[in-house]
């Protein structure tokens, strides 16, 4: 008994010796946290500061590319009709000067005369940087060059030269309004309370924003702070005035009036200038105070954790040590596991960023790419026309990729809904087959496609993603078969039991091949058989992903064989409902080769009148374009649903032949615009064919399309083919109605 009590009496002490050094070691931490908290301030609110004056630059240099960008556009979109007279020229100027938001816009000729929508003008006493663009140098700025007797920011490129009534355009200028300059560089923001002006190495004021700014109003900073400014210890105007002169970063703190104010202050790069940015000294000292808080907060929260579960542990360790010694051991062993598991987890999303960043990009460089090449040989149409095959190719690729990392994304998030239908499986295989037998040919590879026995022609099943399964599979198979050797795609009846019909699908290659032990892992989201294959070949890792979780969720299974080095074949097989009375299609047991020569079809929409409803105005070029220039179509235009509604409304019964519309627009969404039509009391509104064109492309989206009182849906972005076709079938069907 009294080593017993000896033991406890050790345990308590013990106790409370841990206790008072976690509680000694608690205030020290409160008292030096503050302290340490405090001595930063001043490096928190410089690089505070610092940080949101690099923040103002970018947007000031993002503003300022823009500017030169504009002026480059402006000059390649000049044409003759614009040079044939001063007249013409300065209809031009005018325009682009008002859809560009310039308060002023000139051409400037190798001779030192600028023309713009006052005349022609000589520039040589006005303009400090002509030397410069003469020279050629571009991407110039500056201001108060007084051209039209205003101050205001001037800037200027060169270009390429244009000819015009023996002179030749050299260089494009634009100016801009001081208040304009400021809105468009984004040089003040009433949610974080700072504002930034612009001054030069003088301190004279190129953009002056008064926000939060409590000195009286001024031109030169440096006299401002010199007259009513009085600066904090530690700070004075003429360390300002020497970092000004010498272009130098610095912070200086002072008071104005009643307040006390921090200003940064950095030289813009390519100009004599500097960028100040202002904030009440109070604003940053509240972000300090808020910092040393939750830092208190989070020291007692982890000592308090620290107490509770050191007194756990010594409590357990002193009752309970040869007891629960084994359990230790598995709780360790437990944690590595879960460590290992988290490793790889991580490891796993790590390869599969750095995949899909390669994926993206390499279309991505694609489509960037030939459309510079593209507008670099304009007069080529050959070249032109051979850039935008690729154009099109990648943007195909690209949006493969997005639907993939789309669907498993909701299949993750269980929001994926199967949809059932009616569908044609000969046409479907036939549009299928014929897209991967051009793919593998292409690539020299024997592409067949093998119908084995009597197989009904109409099924109910989720055609979308049986499409997506076999897409998935038959892309791989061409992706992983080196030139000359044989893909091969075999359909045959598994059971049928009732209206159940069960089809196996068989895709089968001489590829690389998998090895045994990777079966299962393939099928993992994120997954490939190792890294050299992801390296070699590419790919997200989620299509046989997303091939099994489709097999499974409509009732079927899928299997592999594969010997590595000789080739694959994959096995799914999916229920159908079987049409009772359906005529059956009639196989032989040999090679069914397919015709997939593909004619261009010319469609005619003349005398159609087609309403589209669409709010961004880039979409709605590229509708015109296609409807109306290709087909002859006549297009009018509605720039959201109500428009659309209201245009419908106003106009003749029958006057207008079709609808296309957008979903997502202001004031009246698709949806609302088409019940709305829909409920108009006139004979065309419930006859008149109305199809969504829309990014929401999913199949629940189709199904809210229909429900609102839609004909079809056609998904962004736009397939020509597509479109087409669509379009010409609801027109002849109403045709034939009529």
């Amino acid at each position: 008994m009294n080593e017993q009590k000896r033991s406890r009496l050790l345990y308590l002490m013990l106790t409370f010796l841990v206790l008072a050094i976690c509680a000694g070691c608690f205030v020290w931490l409160i008292v030096s946290s503050e302290q340490i908290t405090l001595s930063s301030g001043e490096k928190l609110n410089r690089m505070y500061l610092q940080e949101l004056t690099a923040q103002i630059d970018s947007h000031f240099d993002t503003g300022l590319n823009a500017r030169f960008s504009a002026l480059h556009t402006i000059a390649d979109s000049v044409n003759d009709d614009d040079l044939k007279d001063q007249a013409a020229l300065t209809a031009f100027l005018q325009n682009a000067q008002e859809h560009n938001d310039f308060h002023f816009l000139a051409f400037l000729d190798e001779n030192s005369l600028y023309y713009s929508v006052d005349g022609v003008r000589p520039a040589a006493s006005r303009l400090s940087f002509l030397a410069d663009l003469l020279q050629g140098k571009s991407n110039r700025i500056s201001y108060n060059e007084a051209l039209l007797n205003e101050n205001m920011i001037l800037v200027g490129v060169t270009i390429d030269p244009i000819v015009y009534g023996g002179n030749t355009f050299i260089a494009m200028l634009a100016g801009l309004t001081n208040e304009s300059f400021s809105s468009h560089m984004a040089l003040q923001n009433s949610e974080t309370q700072t504002c930034a002006s612009i001054a030069t190495s003088k301190g004279s004021f190129i953009i002056h924003n008064t926000f939060n700014d409590d000195l009286p109003l001024g031109t030169n900073v440096l006299t401002k702070l010199e007259t009513y400014a009085t600066f904090n210890e530690g700070y004075s105007l003429e360390q300002v005035r020497a970092d000004f002169e010498s272009r130098s970063s610095g912070m200086t703190i002072f008071y104005a009036g009643s307040h006390l104010q921090c200003m940064y202050y950095a030289p813009i790069e390519g100009t004599d200038w500097l960028m100040l940015v202002q904030i009440p000294y109070d604003v940053i000292d509240q972000l300090v105070s808020k910092q040393t808080q939750q830092l208190n907060v989070h020291a007692i929260v982890v000592l308090v954790i620290i107490l509770v579960s050191i007194s756990i542990l010594f409590l357990i360790y002193y009752i309970n040590l040869r007891r629960h010694t084994h359990a230790l051991v598995q709780a360790n062993e437990a944690a590595r596991a879960a460590q290992e598991r988290a490793e790889n987890a991580n490891r796993a999303k790590s390869e599969f960023l750095s995949r899909m960043s390669h994926e993206i990009r390499t279309p991505m460089n694609g489509i960037i790419g030939m459309s510079t090449i593209a507008r670099q040989n304009l007069n080529d149409p050959s070249k032109v026309e051979d850039c935008l095959k690729k154009v099109s190719l990648s943007s195909k690729h690209l949006l493969a990729l997005i639907n993939d990392i789309l669907d498993m994304s909701k299949i993750e998030s269980g929001k994926l809904e199967m949809n059932y239908e009616r569908f044609d499986l000969h046409l479907f295989l036939e549009s299928l087959v014929s897209v991967y037998k051009t793919q593998a040919e292409s690539k020299g590879l024997l592409f067949e496609t093998i119908l084995t026995g009597r197989v009904d022609n109409i099924l109910i099943g989720d055609s979308l993603r049986l499409n997506q399964i076999l897409s998935n599979l038959l892309s791989n198979a061409i992706k992983f078969t080196a030139p000359d050797g044989k893909i091969s795609l075999h359909i045959t009846e598994a059971k049928r039991e009732n209206d159940r019909l069960w089809l196996l699908f068989e895709v089968s290659d001489t590829g690389i091949g998998i090895k045994e032990e990777n079966f299962d892992k393939i099928f993992e989201a994120f997954e490939q058989e190792n890294t050299g294959v992801a390296h070699k070949f590419g790919g997200t890792g989620l299509g046989l992903s997303i091939v099994k979780r489709f097999t499974e969720m409509m009732g079927g299974s899928v299997k592999l064989k594969s010997v590595f080095g000789e080739g694959s074949t994959f096995s799914v097989c999916i229920p159908f409902t079987a049409i009772e009375g359906a005529e059956p299609i009639v196989w032989d047991e040999s090679l069914v080769t397919y015709d997939n020569d593909i004619s261009e079809t010319v469609y005619d929409f003349k005398g159609k009148r087609i309403l589209l409803a669409e709010d961004n105005e880039l979409n709605r070029e590229i509708a015109v374009e296609l409807l109306g220039a290709e087909t002859g179509a006549e297009i009018v235009e509605a720039v959201d649903g109500k428009q659309a509604v209201e245009l419908f409304e106003r106009s003749a019964p029958g006057y207008f032949d079709m609808i296309l519309m957008d979903i997502q627009m202001p004031n009246m969404d698709g949806y609302a615009a088409t019940r709305a039509i829909r409920a108009m009391d006139r004979k065309d509104a419930a006859t008149i064919p109305i199809l969504a064109m829309t990014a929401n492309a999913f199949a629940e989206d189709e199904e809210k399309s229909r429900q609102a009182g839609m004909d079809a849906h056609i998904p962004k972005p736009l397939d020509v083919a597509t479109v087409y076709k669509t379009l010409n079938e609801i027109l002849h069907k109403n045709k034939n109605d009529d």
